[in-house]
């Protein structure tokens, strides 16, 4: 039979079963003989996930710059409520360095963005004169956390033998224009509420 004048293609011949069992073989094992080349991650395909990487997490950043950023303001504004309520505590009970319970006092710098812890040098109430416990920056939380002058009254607030504080208003803010208002009533209670941008 002449395929060529009936414009048929002649069937493939048939291999013998050694030379088919060796073309199994050799795609199995890829294009370079190497069985790891079926398996392996090509250049491009690793490109592409470096690409894929690269676009997440430029839109992760900036929500992580400003998860951090505000972080700093509430570590800044708990720190605040602990020292508010240590210096109640001190107050009703007394410090082991002083002998009888006396009146303690929180002092806020507007200006220097800090903040002293004192106590009276008497048990006389009222105090005429302070010694200082500790002075605390805001800056040890971070460098763009300051008070907001306007917002925060007053710029003493005493800690009185019997439990009573006076009522107080600090606002902290940072370079995002978040806030946090730290309000004390004249029980002692203290709350904070954030405002975060």
């Amino acid at each position: 039979m002449d395929f060529a004048e009936k414009g048929i293609r002649p069937p493939k011949p048939i291999a013998p079963p050694q030379e088919r069992a060796e073309r199994r073989s050799m795609k199995k094992k890829g294009f370079h003989g190497s069985k790891l080349s079926s398996r392996a991650f090509t250049i491009l395909e690793l490109l592409v996930i470096l690409g894929i990487l690269a676009v997440v997490m430029g839109f992760g950043y900036p929500s992580f710059q400003r998860y951090y950023t505000n972080g700093h303001l509430r570590s800044a504004a708990r720190g605040m409520v602990a020292d508010f309520s240590d210096q109640k505590q001190r107050a009703m009970t007394g410090d082991l360095a002083v002998q009888g319970v006396r009146v303690h006092r929180l002092t806020l710098d507007l200006g220097a963005n800090q903040y002293t812890l004192q106590r009276c040098t008497t048990t006389s109430n009222p105090c005429l004169a302070w010694e200082d416990m500790q002075v605390k920056s805001l800056n040890q939380y971070g460098n763009d956390i300051v008070f907001d002058p306007a917002r925060t009254n007053p710029p003493n607030i005493e800690f009185q033998t019997r439990g009573t504080v006076t009522p107080a208003t600090i606002v902290l803010t940072n370079g995002r224009r978040s806030t946090a208002t730290i309000q004390s009533s004249i029980s002692g209670r203290t709350y904070v509420d954030f405002s975060m941008q």
